[in-house]
């Protein structure tokens, strides 16, 4: 193992990296080394302005967040959450772990060998061979599907997002529906008190309450005749 962190911290000297090398551990933690080791040899896939120097851990784990989601899944490298933090908090050999696997991913890229893998899609327009049961396929390098899956992997992402929103606007509805129910029962039980003819006996407490209320005359004094 000690061979091989040698190997990669000459393999690192190789890159022009923006700050000092002073340790590997902190120097990475925020992901930025890293994005730019990958740039130069991904360039087309690592987009330089996702990242920027951080020193707080919620900002470095955004970073981190961003490239595993962006960049390393489609090398097939997908990092834990656990993995992230450890990145994040600088701890030992973490970084080296994880460099490892994306110097054998280049190398196998500078090598050719990433083409090495296979697949086949199916389908009458992708027609380069016929097997004898009539079906269709075409060979295909691992690369183009990978390209494939990480389209689809935005797309579901974006499906995600579109199925949150729609599920957030039906429960706002479904308490505005609960309010208008609300307000319409209320509503119409003052129409149905308004509306409901008044008794005879609640007439008549009216008509005796009216006289009981009245003001009585007095009787003239007596002395003043």
């Amino acid at each position: 193992m000690e061979g091989d962190y040698e190997e990669l911290y000459k393999w690192i000297e190789e890159h022009t990296i923006s700050r000092p090398k002073r340790n590997i551990n902190r120097d990475f933690a925020d992901a930025v080394p890293l994005v730019e080791i990958l740039k130069h040899h991904y360039p087309k896939l690592v987009e330089l302005h996702n990242y920027c120097p951080k020193n707080s851990y919620s900002q470095k784990l955004i970073n981190w967040e961003t490239l595993n989601n962006k960049v390393l899944k489609k090398l097939q490298i997908n990092l834990t959450k656990k993995r992230i933090d450890q990145l994040c908090k600088a701890e030992m050999g973490a970084i080296e772990r994880l460099l490892l696997e994306i110097k054998q991913k280049v190398e196998q890229k500078t090598s050719g060998n990433e083409h090495c893998e296979v697949f086949y899609l199916e389908g009458p327009n992708n027609a380069v061979g016929k097997l004898q049961n009539g079906t269709h396929k075409k060979m295909v390098p691992s690369t183009v599907v990978d390209k494939m899956q990480a389209q689809l992997d935005e797309k579901s992402e974006a499906v995600n997002i579109l199925k949150n929103k729609v599920d957030h606007l039906e429960n706002l509805l479904n308490i505005k529906e609960e309010r208008i129910k609300d307000l319409s029962i209320q509503l119409q039980t003052i129409v149905n008190q308004s509306s409901r003819p008044e008794s005879a006996q609640e007439r008549a407490s009216k008509f005796f309450g009216f006289f009981q209320s009245s003001t009585i005359l007095p009787e003239p004094n007596k002395h003043e005749q």
